[in-house]
């Protein structure tokens, strides 16, 4: 290279870098371009380009720029995190957590690393790995906001509210306005009952128009929940209506018709057709070719919102039992047997080499999430592990299930007013009428497996369950083959401990709520989805509440 090349390459990496560190990642990207268009090439450089579009959702031709980057610098931590970042962004969170961790032993003083293995974390419901993450952030830049911030938010997701207000002071002191403090504090005051304040200080948030998309999701959410506190209805639907169009806006690429990611609803549909053309009879039955290595195998299921959460807490309070939230420890089987018309396939005749392969997979997962299991109660809980029924048979054919009942309608507006971590299902929730055909889709395939599976099944019905706590929890109990004790009142306080990756964890750490009948208070709005859900109403014995 000549040295006026040399030299122009200094001023490019220069300004480029200047322009990224003052956040305007645009400018960075279009110098990069430039760059690259005068036959430049550097792993800054390739990395903002790819930054810039991940943003737009073009991840893979972001991914081809950072192989490059990579190739020309293999230990370069920058290039090294942003690859994580596009991991995340494609719903590979194992892998992206690899290449944050990866990122941070390269240069243990990396502010940036450090904080997107925190929101990695964070993003999974792994929140005291989070909070280390962040806590490091904090000892490196003590003067940073955004670290202190965080840890305030996940201390409200954990329901430390005083805690949380704490840290969201402090970023405060040093930012006044900082966005995602104010989201904690205003959290706090939801959490409070304190409506009013809450929707003051989000209206002020929202009318700044300084919030990113996702923290403007969560500030509607909120704003959604103050309105309905002070029984505003209309204008709480509105807001959640305004933060579910937000998250189209940010996922419709992904997620969206024409996207790279199956629709959810063709996704069971898909399975059900399948499953429906086989004779799953004996898929259930004993095999002498597999020997379950725990006590009782119990599958957790339902719908989203239909108490799920709540069961589970139950049961992880009863000796026993050991627990597993919303974890992978299906994804090798899912890859294996679910992924397209071939793999379903291997399932009649079932391929056994393989099925080892995903037991094994499963039971070294559900270790990595719960612990030494030995020979206790094993409960894997996934509120749509119903459309994956006779997978699951076949695979653990000595496997119970739970599951969980709620009316309908109840569901189906707690759905609409849940802000969830963005993937293939949760983009079905984005409206009434998409979370009605989702609904109806998910029920429909699961009644069907329980039907022409033979697979033990207990009922918790959510009403009966707040109205009549002890026999439902006996019930529970016996079923899953535990002891029941009075530890079960107490699961509140469980919840308060464990892990819980749902939206309804702090409802959860609250204690027994009967949210029983919450559809009513938005009747006018529900009524365009009421003949799709009106089947299930009746089915499950709803209509008789009107």
């Amino acid at each position: 290279m000549t040295d006026a090349r040399a030299a122009r390459l200094r001023v490019l990496l220069e300004d480029a870098a200047n322009a990224r560190s003052i956040g305007n990642l645009a400018e960075a990207a279009r110098i990069a371009n430039d760059a690259s268009s005068e036959g430049f090439v550097h792993p800054m450089l390739l990395r903002f380009r790819a930054e810039s579009l991940r943003k737009a959702g073009r991840l893979a031709e972001a991914g081809e720029l950072l192989n490059q980057a990579l190739a020309l610098a293999p230990r370069d931590d920058a290039t090294i995190a942003e690859i994580g970042r596009l991991l995340m962004a494609e719903d590979r969170s194992d892998d992206a957590l690899e290449a944050f961790r990866m990122a941070v032993s390269l240069n243990s003083a990396s502010l940036e690393s450090w904080s997107a293995l925190g929101a990695a974390h964070a993003g999974r419901g792994e929140l005291e790995k989070a909070r280390i993450a962040f806590l490091r952030v904090v000892d490196l830049s003590p003067s940073d906001p955004d670290p202190l911030a965080s840890l305030a938010f996940i201390e409200t997701r954990e329901g430390r509210m005083d805690a949380a207000r704490a840290w969201a002071e402090k970023a405060l002191v040093l930012q006044p306005g900082h966005p995602l403090a104010e989201l904690a504090l205003a959290r706090i005051e939801v959490d409070g009952g304190q409506f009013e304040s809450a929707r003051d200080r989000l209206q002020n948030l929202l009318d700044a128009d300084n919030l990113n998309r996702a923290q403007r999701q969560i500030a509607m959410n909120l704003l959604g929940d103050s309105l309905d506190g002070l029984e505003q209805h209309a204008g709480a639907f509105a807001m959640y209506s305004q933060m579910k169009a937000e998250f189209v806006a940010t996922h419709s690429k992904r997620y969206g018709d024409g996207g790279p990611v199956e629709n959810h609803v063709a996704f069971i549909r898909r399975l059900q057709d399948w499953f429906a053309s086989q004779d799953m009879a004996d898929w259930s039955s004993k095999s002498s070719r597999y020997v379950s290595p725990v006590r009782r195998h119990v599958f957790l299921l339902g719908y989203l919102r239909s108490g799920v959460t709540l069961v589970e807490s139950i049961l992880a309070s009863l000796e026993g039992a050991v627990v597993v939230e919303e974890g992978s420890t299906l994804a090798a089987a899912d890859l294996a047997f679910l992924r397209d018309a071939e793999s379903l396939s291997r399932l009649n005749p079932l391929d056994h080499g393989l099925a080892e392969q995903a037991r094994a997979a499963y039971w070294k997962r559900a270790r990595e999430e719960a612990g030494e299991i030995g020979e206790r109660t094993f409960v894997d809980m996934s509120p749509l592990y119903g459309i994956k029924l006779p997978m699951i048979a076949r695979l653990f054919p000595d496997a119970i299930v739970v599951q969980c009942r709620r009316d309908p309608r109840d569901v189906v507006l707690s759905c609409f007013r849940r802000n969830f971590n963005p993937n293939a299902l949760t983009y079905q929730l984005t409206s009434l009428e998409g979370i009605a055909r989702h609904y109806d889709a998910a029920m429909t395939a699961t009644e069907f497996n329980l039907d022409r599976l033979r697979l033990p099944v207990h009922v918790v019905e959510y009403s009966r369950m707040v109205g009549d706590f002890d026999a439902a929890t006996h019930a529970l109990a016996e079923f899953v083959g535990v002891p029941w004790s009075n530890d079960v009142r107490n699961f509140s306080a469980t919840a308060a401990r464990r892990r819980i990756r749902t939206p309804s964890a702090s409802q959860v750490r609250r204690g027994l709520f009967d949210g029983t009948g919450q559809w009513r208070k938005y009747s006018a709005e529900m009524a365009p989805v009421m003949p799709v859900l009106e089947s299930w109403v009746r089915k499950f014995g709803y209509d008789e509440h009107n």
